[in-house]
């Protein structure tokens, strides 16, 4: 991912709008909207699997922040 996260948001953009367009070229209305559908579709669940890690994550770094503090305590 290291391209895409070296692109600016404008960059990210006209990215998006080619790969847009390249994807509905010689296709059916019926057939975009299916193509528009799976990418929307695997975009939310991308989305639930970055937070779910993000939640994962946050409960850790508490976890041992309470971990830290009770030995800090017993000191």
């Amino acid at each position: 991912m290291s391209i895409i996260d070296s692109l600016n948001s404008d960059d990210l953009a006209v990215l998006a709008s080619t790969i847009a367009i390249s994807l509905a070229k010689d296709k059916t209305n019926d057939e975009i909207n299916v193509l528009g559908n799976l990418v929307a579709a695997v975009g939310a669940l991308l989305l639930t699997i970055a937070a779910q890690n993000q939640s994962i994550d946050s409960i850790q770094e508490k976890k041992q922040q309470i971990k830290d503090l009770k030995n800090e305590l017993k000191r």
